[in-house]
Formats: C-alpha cells, structure tokens, sequence
C-alpha cells in the first residue's frame, strides 16, 4: 500500500484543537494505566491497553502537529 502525503489543511478548525487536546489526555492517561498496571498486578491486557493509549496518542500529536504546520506554511505563502 503507497502512502499518501497529508493533504494541506484549509483551516483549522475547533476540530482540530478538540483532536490534539484529547491526543494529549491519551499519553498520560496511557501512563497512568502502565504504572497502575505494574504497581498492582502486571498483566498484558493492562501492559497492551496503557502502551496503546501512549502510542496512539503520541500518532496523533505528530499528526496534528504536522496538519498545523502544513496550514501555517499555507498560510504565510498566501500572505
């Protein structure tokens, strides 16, 4: 499967701020659920959930980081 560049944003959007502060409730609440995990009892569901949680949020702040820098340049070559 090819990948595809990001598509250049129009705007950004109360979406897209809603987006990047939910990715950034996902880290810590991942590592919360890691250290909940290993102080209580190490599991794989609770080591598979919380590093999930991390990962995903983590993927998501670099994609929203880099939609936003994409709109910036955007943005200052239109000005």
């Amino acid at each position: 499967m090819r990948r595809r560049p990001i598509p250049t944003p129009e705007q950004f959007t109360f979406a897209d701020k809603c987006h990047l502060a939910f990715a950034a409730l996902m880290v810590p609440l991942g590592v919360a659920i890691l250290v909940r995990t290993v102080a209580i009892a190490v599991t794989v569901p609770g080591i598979l959930v919380g590093a999930a949680f991390v990962g995903f949020g983590v993927h998501r702040l670099w994609l929203g980081w880099t939609r936003y820098r994409l709109f910036r340049q955007r943005k200052e070559r239109a000005a």
